[in-house]
């Protein structure tokens, strides 16, 4: 029936494009018609930067595809692509750029970044997210980071300090159990029934925001790079044992199962987001990972669950390395998503100039900072600062920082089943308390049954 549902929305919106297509428009046919295809959430971005765009070439006609709010966007241009009619110019999910750059759908803006000056405004881990074995195809026009938010207001009647920022796995552990320590005395003053020190999304309710949100959050500063990833891009294999990967499990182990601070039913609630924001906001979890967007969605003054004084009671921090890089891991630790601008490989030649001129237009200093602004977005420009709308917002200019020393997913084909199997093992260790060891080993035979042991790679789990 879902599936029914789905096609039908699906076949709704290609009829509706197919007839923005056709439809003329008031375009001559003997003039560069330029099309671009793009979401509703990019309407302000595109539409600032269509009139400055109009001013400087009024001999190109613009066709645009606006795929509304409501509407799986993915699944949209995914079909357009395959059937040759997506824009000239799109907006992509960087997650998919490594498979649609496999499938030849995007043009390689290698040589094009290379000339543009304004592509060292962006930081390094904003100009890798859009790369696929060592070419470009797309530019970042907004992200996001991950970090530990905490109670301030808890950590006060715990006697913890409200400025806090952790520099190692020990102390995030250690701070969780002086809170465990104080849980009365935090209920009571919170005026809540339960109470839970620290929270890691986990098991396969919470989907993909496992793997983001907490597994990888945690792998990427267990071990030294390259070991510390969930595949092997010299090999090009699949890690299925290391170092990194029984830290990761084991930190869930240590939290869930042997410390028994963190809270295993949040994570089979029939809403596990609205419910981790909730629960946060009435004050029963005293540190999470999450979302930089948490800020404003879900504890802003229009939130999901708004939080008055929100300032005064909520804090974030980085999350650290293992030992803060004392071991050569990183000293701090995010990941990253967000959204690009990329170009049709199949784009006439006589249209190129023009789309790259656009991209240009769209990813300036000015757009991009106002944009960010104005949703509070994370910007992956550095130098978002220098505009006011963007640096009159502490929170944002903040957390800016972060995407100097982001990272990104594992996102090749078959990763979906790598995370997916990630979730499952997680939900094992904090249903079933398997330990971290037998946690390894089920990941490991998950990922031989699946792609082949000629495709998994094992790291020693010793120096």
């Amino acid at each position: 029936m879902k599936r029914n549902t789905y096609l039908k929305t699906l076949a709704i919106v290609l009829i509706f494009t197919l007839a923005l297509i056709l439809t003329p428009q008031g375009i001559s046919e003997e003039r560069v018609v330029l099309t671009i295809e793009y979401g509703e959430p990019w309407k302000l971005p595109v539409t600032w930067a269509l009139e400055i765009f109009r001013e400087k070439y009024p001999e190109v006609d613009i066709r645009l595809i606006m795929i509304p709010y409501g509407i799986d966007y993915n699944a949209v241009l995914a079909v357009d692509l395959a059937a040759g009619t997506a824009g000239d110019v799109f907006g992509i999910d960087s997650f998919l750029i490594p498979e649609f750059a496999e499938a030849g759908y995007l043009y390689d803006l290698s040589d094009f970044v290379k000339e543009w000056p304004e592509w060292e405004k962006f930081s390094e881990p904003m100009r890798k997210i859009v790369a696929h074995k060592g070419k470009v195809y797309g530019i970042m026009i907004d992200t996001d980071v991950r970090m530990i938010w905490y109670r301030k207001d808890i950590f006060r009647v715990a006697g913890l300090p409200e400025v806090w920022q952790p520099t190692t796995w020990e102390e995030i552990i250690d701070t969780a159990l002086k809170l465990q320590e104080k849980k009365e005395e935090i209920m009571k003053a919170m005026g809540v029934d339960e109470f839970y020190p620290i929270y890691v999304p986990a098991g396969t309710k919470w989907g993909e925001a496992t793997t983001m949100q907490g597994f990888y959050m945690i792998l990427l500063g267990a071990d030294k790079d390259p070991y510390n990833r969930l595949y092997d891009y010299e090999e090009e294999k699949w890690v299925g044992k290391s170092k990194a990967l029984l830290r990761t499990f084991e930190f869930y182990y240590d939290i869930y199962v042997k410390h028994k601070i963190a809270p295993v039913e949040y994570n089979f609630v029939p809403d596990v987001w609205a419910h981790h924001r909730k629960t946060f906001a009435e004050g029963k979890i005293g540190m999470e990972l999450g979302g930089s967007w948490e800020w404003g969605e879900a504890w802003g003054p229009t939130g999901i669950a708004p939080v008055p004084e929100r300032e005064k009671k909520i804090g974030f921090a980085k999350m650290p390395g293992i030992k803060g890089g004392a071991e050569g891991e990183r000293k701090w630790v995010t990941i990253s998503g967000g959204w690009a601008f990329a170009v049709n490989a199949k784009i006439p030649e006589e249209k190129l100039k023009y789309a790259l001129e656009f991209l240009k237009i769209l990813h300036s200093k000015e757009i991009i900072a106002k944009y960010c602004a104005e949703f509070g977005k994370v910007s992956p420009r550095v130098d978002a600062v220098e505009v006011e709308e963007y640096a009159k917002d502490p929170y944002l200019t903040a957390i800016l920082e972060y995407v100097t020393f982001t990272d990104f997913r594992d996102a090749l084909p078959g990763y979906t089943k790598v995370s997916y199997f990630v979730q499952k093992v997680t939900e094992e260790i904090i249903t079933k308390g398997i330990t971290p060891e037998e946690a390894l080993e089920m990941y490991y035979k998950l990922l031989v049954e699946e792609f082949g042991a000629d495709k998994v790679i094992t790291y020693p789990l010793e120096d």
